[in-house]
């Protein structure tokens, strides 16, 4: 089971009580002690906030209450990471940040930089059920609201479209008015798109300051380079899959993560598990959100997870889930 800092919780209790809710009846309903709040060295297990989120919704009745809860989350609730993004220079930079220490945030989406098509991509690391449109609109909305504030003057022509995974919903003009950017949903990927040609001067910094944060920051929570090998081959299928709708090879992946495929199918053994299960497990997560989707077809599902033929996802579900699409669907 895991878990995520209580602190992230904060902002989502101001959002309970901005709509008039009292936030500890809900709390306690999701199992979840309202004294949490308060204390900053406790954590929430991710299934016991994801029952208040869920919880919170109901009452709110707003489908698009991730666009508020955005709005509460500032640098300050990401600690360390947050200083040091505040006294970074460009929006690059920052962005390369929270890519790099995303594990120090509370998202439920795996981030990825492409440099070279200049887009921020955003993958769901595991199947968030019905909470998945609250955590995205909750990450962007975040993103939007902080660029306003680091970069007031500049923040409309860093962003050149936004991306949606999930299809158009009836408050759309919401989103138009709070994101102010060309929109476009039910994307195979959700994605920011930026334009890094228009980004402002280096702001006037303490180069020494941000030198000493940034050196605290590595200190204390540095990702491990080598990192758990089966963590890091899952995140690296998921976002061949999720994001360029390509089913790789052993040999892909391994060179993605510095390996040689053999290294890395005798590593991967050594940990019981293989480079088959990872793949089948990241299809099967992917499959049957995509299959929640009624607009979707089969055939589009199948081209999204990397399958030249509708026939070939079929089997291939069928194998690792036991379970045929047609009685998903029902």
């Amino acid at each position: 089971m895991t878990a995520h800092s209580a602190i992230g919780l904060v902002p989502l209790v101001a959002v309970a009580r901005e709509r008039g809710l009292d936030p500890d009846p809900l709390l306690r309903s999701a199992g979840i002690a309202p004294t949490v709040v308060d204390d900053p060295t406790a954590t929430v297990p991710d299934e016991r906030l994801h029952a208040f989120v869920t919880l919170l919704l109901e009452r709110a009745g707003d489908a698009s209450l991730g666009l508020r809860a955005g709005r509460h989350y500032s640098l300050a609730t990401f600690g360390l990471l947050g200083a040091v993004a505040a006294v970074t220079p460009s929006p690059r930079d920052v962005v390369r940040l929270f890519v790099k220490y995303q594990h120090l945030t509370f998202t439920f989406f795996l981030l990825e930089l492409d440099e070279e098509a200049e887009e921020l991509l955003l993958v769901p690391a595991a199947d968030l059920g019905p909470l998945h449109r609250f955590y995205l609109d909750r990450d962007l909305s975040f993103v939007f609201h902080t660029a306003r504030r680091l970069w007031p003057t500049s923040h409309a022509e860093l962003v050149r479209e936004l991306l949606l995974d999930y299809p158009e919903p009836p408050e759309v003009d919401a989103y138009r008015s709070y994101f102010g950017a060309p929109l476009r949903f039910a994307a195979d990927c959700a994605k920011v798109r930026i334009d890094f040609s228009a980004e402002p001067p280096p702001s006037a910094i303490n180069l020494l300051g941000n030198t000493d944060l940034n050196r605290q920051l590595a200190s204390l929570a540095a990702p491990d380079s080598e990192g758990d090998v089966v963590q890091r081959t899952r995140h690296a299928v998921l976002f061949s899959v999720a994001a360029r709708q390509h089913l790789p090879t052993i040999d892909e992946i391994a060179a993605r993560i510095g390996r040689s495929g053999r290294t890395l199918r005798r590593e991967l053994d050594a940990r019981g598990t293989s480079f088959r299960d990872i793949s089948d497990e990241v299809v099967a997560t992917l499959a049957q959100r995509l299959l929640r989707d009624e607009s979707l077809s089969v055939e589009a599902i199948a081209e999204r997870l990397g399958y030249a033929e509708a026939s070939s996802f079929l089997r291939a579900f069928r194998r690792i889930t036991g379970r045929t699409v047609t009685s998903l669907r029902r």
